[in-house]
């Protein structure tokens, strides 16, 4: 079989973008978007099936989040072993205050819109021994959503541009990146003035006592 015959891409597609959609929740960089947002223009060309095509990117998701929570909650002390674990458990830092200001369910099904933030929240949520039915239930929401979304995007790019569905679908990456990427460097902005005010208060505060 030809494997890179449109005929045949339905072979390698799904289980491709299954096992990219699992470890991108353990290995942020992987380009799992891309499979996601070229659902659309590749159902369109009767390429793959469309609602199959759906269903794995939703469960790969919810699989990858919650087996990540699971390993780091019951493997972190051999994480902390690894350059690769210590970088795991590093990323959960933020995460774990969003979970404590904005309630774990809603933190869970939300982070994962910003850059890095899917990553991030299920760490915090295996550090923080979240009860599994939140796990699963905050994936399955935020999973799905976050399909749609793409889903979307790759649509609309595919009818704006004409282009391919491959090279739609990089476009459309591109585009889902800065949707996760802009609100992440605002919040980092924030927090930085936040933090830039809070040293000036405290400046201010010690030049008063001395006085």
């Amino acid at each position: 079989m030809n494997l890179a015959d449109p005929a045949t891409l339905g072979w390698w597609y799904y289980p491709v973008s299954f096992v990219l959609n699992v470890f991108d929740s353990f290995i942020a960089p992987l380009p799992q978007e891309l499979f996601v947002i070229a659902i659309a223009p590749l159902a369109q060309e009767g390429l793959v099936s469309f609602w199959l095509a759906v269903f794995i990117a939703w469960i790969a998701n919810v699989l990858g989040d919650v087996l990540l929570a699971w390993t780091v909650e019951r493997y972190r002390h051999l994480l902390e072993r690894w350059k690769w674990g210590r970088w795991l458990l590093h990323k959960s830092s933020r995460a774990e205050k969003a979970l404590g200001e904005r309630g774990t369910f809603t933190a869970l099904a939300g982070l994962r819109f910003l850059s890095g933030g899917r990553t991030a929240s299920y760490v915090a949520a295996g550090l923080a021994n979240t009860p599994m039915r939140i796990v699963w239930g905050s994936t399955a929401l935020g999973s799905i959503l976050w399909v749609a979304l793409m889903i979307v995007i790759g649509k609309v790019t595919d009818d704006v541009t004409g282009l391919p569905a491959w090279a739609s679908a990089l476009i459309g990456m591109g585009i889902g990146t800065l949707i996760g990427v802009v609100p992440a460097v605002i919040g980092w902005a924030r927090r930085r003035s936040r933090g830039t005010r809070d040293d000036q208060a405290g400046a201010e505060g010690a030049s008063g006592d001395r006085r």
